[in-house]
Protein backbone atom coordinates (compact mmCIF):
# COMPACT_ATOMS: atom_id res chain seq x y z
CA UNK A 1 0.00 0.00 0.00
CA UNK A 2 1.04 3.59 -1.33
CA UNK A 3 2.04 5.89 2.09
CA UNK A 4 -0.26 8.48 2.22
CA UNK A 5 2.22 11.64 1.14
CA UNK A 6 2.09 15.52 3.42
CA UNK A 7 -0.16 17.83 2.07
CA UNK A 8 1.52 20.83 1.62
CA UNK A 9 -0.39 22.94 4.50
CA UNK A 10 1.28 19.88 6.61
CA UNK A 11 4.90 19.97 5.09
CA UNK A 12 5.11 23.33 6.45
CA UNK A 13 4.79 22.39 10.32
CA UNK A 14 7.47 19.32 9.62
CA UNK A 15 10.66 20.77 9.94
CA UNK A 16 13.91 18.81 9.09
CA UNK A 17 17.41 19.18 10.96
CA UNK A 18 18.04 20.45 7.57
CA UNK A 19 15.52 23.50 7.10
CA UNK A 20 16.83 24.98 10.15
CA UNK A 21 18.78 28.42 9.34
CA UNK A 22 21.54 29.76 11.36
CA UNK A 23 21.82 33.09 12.72
CA UNK A 24 25.32 33.85 13.75
CA UNK A 25 24.60 37.60 15.33
CA UNK A 26 21.22 36.88 17.22
CA UNK A 27 22.69 38.27 20.37
CA UNK A 28 24.75 41.25 21.50
CA UNK A 29 27.28 38.80 22.74
CA UNK A 30 27.77 37.81 18.90
CA UNK A 31 31.37 39.35 18.66
CA UNK A 32 32.43 38.83 22.30
CA UNK A 33 35.31 36.56 21.86
CA UNK A 34 34.57 32.88 23.48
CA UNK A 35 31.16 33.48 22.48
CA UNK A 36 31.07 34.70 18.74
CA UNK A 37 31.15 31.14 17.54
CA UNK A 38 27.49 30.38 18.39
CA UNK A 39 24.59 29.83 15.57
CA UNK A 40 20.80 30.15 16.85
CA UNK A 41 17.85 28.77 15.21
CA UNK A 42 14.61 30.13 15.58
CA UNK A 43 12.18 27.39 14.75
CA UNK A 44 8.88 27.65 16.81
CA UNK A 45 7.15 31.37 17.37
CA UNK A 46 9.25 34.73 17.12
CA UNK A 47 11.78 33.31 20.43
CA UNK A 48 13.99 35.88 22.29
CA UNK A 49 16.44 36.70 19.03
CA UNK A 50 17.60 40.23 18.92
CA UNK A 51 18.86 39.95 15.07
CA UNK A 52 16.27 41.48 12.95
CA UNK A 53 17.31 39.27 9.93
CA UNK A 54 16.39 35.77 11.86
CA UNK A 55 14.22 33.26 10.10
CA UNK A 56 11.45 31.34 11.59
CA UNK A 57 10.39 28.03 10.85
CA UNK A 58 7.06 28.26 12.16
CA UNK A 59 5.38 31.66 13.33
CA UNK A 60 2.12 29.84 14.54
CA UNK A 61 1.48 30.37 18.48
CA UNK A 62 1.63 27.21 19.91
CA UNK A 63 1.52 28.67 24.03
CA UNK A 64 5.67 28.10 23.98
CA UNK A 65 8.49 28.41 21.60
CA UNK A 66 10.82 26.18 20.22
CA UNK A 67 14.61 27.44 19.38
CA UNK A 68 18.09 25.80 19.24
CA UNK A 69 21.73 26.55 19.92
CA UNK A 70 24.90 24.97 17.68
CA UNK A 71 28.02 25.90 19.59
CA UNK A 72 31.68 24.29 18.85
CA UNK A 73 33.76 23.19 21.80
CA UNK A 74 34.46 26.11 24.18
CA UNK A 75 31.91 28.24 22.86
CA UNK A 76 30.11 30.07 25.52
CA UNK A 77 26.40 31.93 25.94
CA UNK A 78 27.06 34.48 27.94
CA UNK A 79 25.08 35.27 31.48
CA UNK A 80 21.53 36.48 30.88
CA UNK A 81 17.82 36.00 32.22
CA UNK A 82 14.49 35.60 31.01
CA UNK A 83 10.75 36.32 32.31
CA UNK A 84 9.97 33.00 31.24
CA UNK A 85 10.40 29.37 31.59
CA UNK A 86 13.62 28.08 29.39
CA UNK A 87 14.33 24.45 29.52
CA UNK A 88 17.27 22.86 27.22
CA UNK A 89 17.55 19.75 26.05
CA UNK A 90 20.60 18.19 24.76
CA UNK A 91 20.64 16.65 21.36
CA UNK A 92 24.47 16.04 21.09
CA UNK A 93 27.21 16.77 22.92
CA UNK A 94 28.21 17.49 26.51
CA UNK A 95 27.06 20.86 28.67
CA UNK A 96 27.96 23.11 31.16
CA UNK A 97 25.41 24.54 32.27
CA UNK A 98 26.67 28.25 35.12
CA UNK A 99 24.37 30.42 37.14
CA UNK A 100 24.48 33.39 39.39
CA UNK A 101 25.20 37.75 39.06
CA UNK A 102 28.49 36.36 38.09
CA UNK A 103 27.78 32.86 37.08
CA UNK A 104 29.48 30.94 40.12
CA UNK A 105 26.36 30.25 41.98
CA UNK A 106 26.84 26.79 41.10
CA UNK A 107 27.65 24.29 37.69
CA UNK A 108 25.61 21.38 36.16
CA UNK A 109 27.26 19.21 33.64
CA UNK A 110 24.57 17.53 31.17
CA UNK A 111 25.23 14.62 28.97
CA UNK A 112 23.37 13.99 25.58
CA UNK A 113 19.41 13.16 26.06
CA UNK A 114 19.33 15.40 29.63
CA UNK A 115 16.85 18.22 30.05
CA UNK A 116 17.18 20.96 32.21
CA UNK A 117 14.74 23.72 33.42
CA UNK A 118 16.48 26.93 34.34
CA UNK A 119 14.58 29.31 36.93
CA UNK A 120 13.29 32.98 36.21
CA UNK A 121 15.12 36.17 37.48
CA UNK A 122 18.34 33.99 37.65
CA UNK A 123 21.32 34.74 35.60
CA UNK A 124 22.55 31.86 33.31
CA UNK A 125 25.09 30.84 30.84
CA UNK A 126 26.44 27.63 29.43
CA UNK A 127 29.47 26.14 27.45
CA UNK A 128 30.00 23.33 25.22
CA UNK A 129 32.47 20.89 26.96
CA UNK A 130 32.06 18.20 24.52
CA UNK A 131 32.26 17.10 21.00
CA UNK A 132 32.54 20.46 18.05
CA UNK A 133 29.41 19.67 17.00
CA UNK A 134 27.23 20.15 19.83
CA UNK A 135 23.49 21.49 19.95
CA UNK A 136 20.81 21.62 22.28
CA UNK A 137 17.42 22.04 22.31
CA UNK A 138 15.69 25.02 23.94
CA UNK A 139 12.35 25.59 24.95
CA UNK A 140 10.60 29.30 26.01
CA UNK A 141 7.37 29.55 27.70
CA UNK A 142 4.81 31.66 26.49
CA UNK A 143 3.76 32.74 23.27
CA UNK A 144 5.55 36.10 23.69
CA UNK A 145 8.80 35.01 25.94
CA UNK A 146 10.03 38.71 26.41
CA UNK A 147 13.10 40.01 26.42
CA UNK A 148 16.65 38.80 27.05
CA UNK A 149 18.14 40.45 30.44
CA UNK A 150 21.89 40.56 30.45
CA UNK A 151 24.24 40.72 32.86
CA UNK A 152 26.27 43.70 32.99
CA UNK A 153 29.44 42.59 32.00
CA UNK A 154 28.05 41.48 28.95
CA UNK A 155 26.56 44.57 28.18
CA UNK A 156 30.00 46.64 28.86
CA UNK A 157 31.83 43.70 26.36
CA UNK A 158 29.40 44.02 23.92
CA UNK A 159 29.95 48.05 23.86
CA UNK A 160 33.71 47.11 23.17
CA UNK A 161 32.72 45.21 19.97
CA UNK A 162 30.46 47.72 18.16
CA UNK A 163 27.43 46.32 19.40
CA UNK A 164 24.37 48.31 21.24
CA UNK A 165 21.38 47.23 22.64
CA UNK A 166 17.73 49.56 22.79
CA UNK A 167 15.14 48.92 25.17
CA UNK A 168 12.63 48.18 22.23
CA UNK A 169 14.93 45.41 21.85
CA UNK A 170 17.20 46.47 18.89
CA UNK A 171 20.75 45.67 18.60
CA UNK A 172 22.48 48.28 17.33
CA UNK A 173 25.74 47.71 15.08
CA UNK A 174 27.82 50.55 15.07
CA UNK A 175 30.50 48.91 13.49
CA UNK A 176 28.23 48.75 10.46
CA UNK A 177 27.62 52.15 10.39
CA UNK A 178 24.04 52.22 12.07
CA UNK A 179 23.23 55.11 14.26
CA UNK A 180 21.07 55.26 17.99
CA UNK A 181 18.13 56.43 16.43
CA UNK A 182 17.49 59.57 18.09
CA UNK A 183 14.85 59.52 20.92
CA UNK A 184 16.30 55.88 21.60
CA UNK A 185 17.05 54.21 25.28
CA UNK A 186 19.98 51.81 25.36
CA UNK A 187 19.47 49.54 27.72
CA UNK A 188 21.54 50.13 31.00
CA UNK A 189 23.38 47.58 33.10
CA UNK A 190 21.36 46.28 36.14
CA UNK A 191 21.51 48.11 39.63
CA UNK A 192 23.15 46.61 42.43
CA UNK A 193 19.99 46.96 43.88
CA UNK A 194 18.34 44.72 40.95
CA UNK A 195 21.13 42.11 41.48
CA UNK A 196 20.61 42.41 44.98
CA UNK A 197 16.87 40.81 44.12
CA UNK A 198 18.16 38.13 41.68
CA UNK A 199 17.55 34.31 43.15
CA UNK A 200 19.87 32.38 44.45
CA UNK A 201 19.67 28.67 43.40
CA UNK A 202 22.35 26.17 45.09
CA UNK A 203 23.60 23.29 43.10
CA UNK A 204 20.90 20.47 45.35
CA UNK A 205 18.24 22.85 44.32
CA UNK A 206 19.09 22.95 40.37
CA UNK A 207 19.86 19.42 40.38
CA UNK A 208 16.24 18.53 41.20
CA UNK A 209 15.58 20.38 38.09
CA UNK A 210 17.10 17.86 36.13
CA UNK A 211 16.40 15.17 34.25
CA UNK A 212 19.16 12.56 34.09
CA UNK A 213 18.74 10.50 30.84
CA UNK A 214 21.56 7.97 31.82
CA UNK A 215 19.25 7.37 35.10
CA UNK A 216 16.10 7.40 34.03
CA UNK A 217 13.13 5.40 35.58
CA UNK A 218 10.36 4.36 33.01
CA UNK A 219 6.67 4.00 33.75
CA UNK A 220 5.20 1.32 31.18
CA UNK A 221 1.34 2.21 31.74
CA UNK A 222 1.24 6.21 31.61
CA UNK A 223 -1.47 6.04 28.62
CA UNK A 224 -4.87 4.26 28.02
CA UNK A 225 -3.58 2.51 25.04
CA UNK A 226 -0.62 0.98 26.61
CA UNK A 227 -1.26 -2.72 27.24
CA UNK A 228 -2.69 -2.61 23.22
CA UNK A 229 -0.45 -4.38 20.84
CA UNK A 230 1.64 -2.30 19.35
CA UNK A 231 1.65 0.26 22.13
CA UNK A 232 4.40 -0.39 24.43
CA UNK A 233 6.35 1.90 25.57
CA UNK A 234 8.21 3.51 28.14
CA UNK A 235 7.66 7.03 29.58
CA UNK A 236 9.30 10.03 31.54
CA UNK A 237 7.14 12.46 33.27
CA UNK A 238 9.73 15.73 33.09
CA UNK A 239 7.48 19.05 33.29
CA UNK A 240 4.24 18.74 34.47
CA UNK A 241 1.65 16.00 33.91
CA UNK A 242 1.98 15.71 29.81
CA UNK A 243 -0.31 13.05 27.96
CA UNK A 244 -0.73 10.44 31.24
CA UNK A 245 -3.90 8.80 31.26
CA UNK A 246 -2.69 7.57 34.96
CA UNK A 247 -0.90 9.27 37.61
CA UNK A 248 2.92 9.53 36.82
CA UNK A 249 5.72 11.29 38.79
CA UNK A 250 7.69 13.81 36.85
CA UNK A 251 10.82 16.21 37.65
CA UNK A 252 9.41 19.86 37.48
CA UNK A 253 6.15 20.68 38.89
CA UNK A 254 6.10 24.69 38.37
CA UNK A 255 3.84 26.10 35.69
CA UNK A 256 6.17 26.50 32.59
CA UNK A 257 2.94 27.01 30.19
CA UNK A 258 3.90 23.53 28.53
CA UNK A 259 4.84 20.14 29.50
CA UNK A 260 7.56 18.09 28.42
CA UNK A 261 7.32 14.06 28.65
CA UNK A 262 10.07 11.48 26.76
CA UNK A 263 8.38 8.51 25.19
CA UNK A 264 10.72 4.96 24.34
CA UNK A 265 9.88 2.46 22.13
CA UNK A 266 10.99 -0.44 20.72
CA UNK A 267 10.32 -0.42 16.76
CA UNK A 268 5.70 -0.93 15.83
CA UNK A 269 5.49 0.82 19.16
CA UNK A 270 4.13 3.71 20.66
CA UNK A 271 1.34 5.91 21.02
CA UNK A 272 -2.12 5.07 19.21
CA UNK A 273 -4.66 7.23 17.72
CA UNK A 274 -5.44 10.28 19.53
CA UNK A 275 -5.72 13.83 19.27
CA UNK A 276 -5.72 17.05 21.78
CA UNK A 277 -7.46 20.96 22.21
CA UNK A 278 -3.85 21.94 22.79
CA UNK A 279 -0.81 22.08 20.45
CA UNK A 280 1.62 19.02 20.32
CA UNK A 281 5.57 19.18 19.17
CA UNK A 282 7.25 16.09 18.75
CA UNK A 283 11.11 16.48 18.85
CA UNK A 284 13.01 13.26 17.90
CA UNK A 285 15.84 12.33 20.00
CA UNK A 286 16.74 8.94 18.25
CA UNK A 287 15.65 6.68 16.03
CA UNK A 288 12.94 6.77 13.35
CA UNK A 289 9.62 7.31 13.89
CA UNK A 290 6.04 7.17 11.83
CA UNK A 291 3.77 9.98 12.53
CA UNK A 292 0.52 9.20 10.44
CA UNK A 293 -2.44 11.57 10.61
CA UNK A 294 -6.12 11.84 9.92
CA UNK A 295 -8.67 14.46 9.67
CA UNK A 296 -11.35 16.25 8.19
CA UNK A 297 -9.69 17.70 5.35
CA UNK A 298 -6.19 16.01 5.97
CA UNK A 299 -4.56 12.41 6.00
CA UNK A 300 -1.02 11.49 5.72
CA UNK A 301 1.85 10.05 7.14
CA UNK A 302 5.62 11.13 7.37
CA UNK A 303 8.80 9.52 9.28
CA UNK A 304 11.05 11.86 11.40
CA UNK A 305 14.51 11.08 12.25
CA UNK A 306 17.30 12.16 14.66
CA UNK A 307 16.71 16.17 15.63
CA UNK A 308 13.29 16.27 12.86
CA UNK A 309 10.54 18.29 15.07
CA UNK A 310 6.90 17.95 13.94
CA UNK A 311 4.33 20.51 15.12
CA UNK A 312 1.02 18.34 14.87
CA UNK A 313 -2.31 20.48 14.52
CA UNK A 314 -5.07 19.83 17.24
CA UNK A 315 -8.00 19.42 14.64
CA UNK A 316 -6.48 15.56 13.56
CA UNK A 317 -6.28 12.22 15.24
CA UNK A 318 -2.59 11.28 15.28
CA UNK A 319 -0.74 7.63 15.86
CA UNK A 320 2.78 8.22 16.94
CA UNK A 321 5.24 4.31 15.66
CA UNK A 322 9.05 3.77 16.17
CA UNK A 323 9.74 2.16 12.81
CA UNK A 324 13.03 1.20 11.88
CA UNK A 325 15.75 -1.33 13.06
CA UNK A 326 16.52 0.42 16.34
CA UNK A 327 14.86 1.68 19.63
CA UNK A 328 13.86 5.30 20.00
CA UNK A 329 13.65 7.88 21.93
CA UNK A 330 11.32 11.38 21.53
CA UNK A 331 10.09 14.34 23.34
CA UNK A 332 6.63 15.08 23.17
CA UNK A 333 6.01 19.21 23.67
CA UNK A 334 2.34 19.89 25.19
CA UNK A 335 0.96 23.49 25.40
CA UNK A 336 -0.72 24.46 28.68
CA UNK A 337 0.21 23.53 32.57
CA UNK A 338 -2.94 21.32 32.90
CA UNK A 339 -3.06 17.41 32.46
CA UNK A 340 -3.61 17.06 28.73
CA UNK A 341 -7.24 16.33 27.86
CA UNK A 342 -6.27 13.40 25.22
CA UNK A 343 -9.38 11.78 23.27
CA UNK A 344 -8.58 8.60 22.37
CA UNK A 345 -10.20 6.98 18.34
CA UNK A 346 -13.06 5.13 18.64
CA UNK A 347 -11.13 2.29 17.91
CA UNK A 348 -8.46 2.58 20.86
CA UNK A 349 -11.63 3.20 23.55
CA UNK A 350 -13.10 -0.15 22.06
CA UNK A 351 -10.10 -2.14 21.76
CA UNK A 352 -9.15 -1.17 25.46
CA UNK A 353 -12.54 -2.28 26.93
CA UNK A 354 -12.10 -5.66 25.11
Amino acid sequence: MKALEASEKMKKRIIRKEDLVADKTAFIDARTPGSDKKENYTIIGPGVSESSQRFINLKEAHGFNIGAAAMPNGCVNSLHSHETAEVFLVSKGTWSFFWGVDGKDGEAILYEGDVISLPTNMFRGFKNIGSDDGFLLCILGEDNPGKVIWAPKVLEDAKDHGLVLLEDGRLIDTLEGMDIPEGAKVIEPASKEVLQQMRKVSEEEMEARVFRFKHRKPVENAYLDSHLPGAKKKSYGIIGDGLATYERPSIVKNPHSFSLELLEAEPGNGLKSHKQEVPQVLMVLSGQWKVAWKGDNDEGETILTERDIMSVPTDVFRSIECVGDEEGCLYVVSGGDERVVVEWSKEVVESVKK
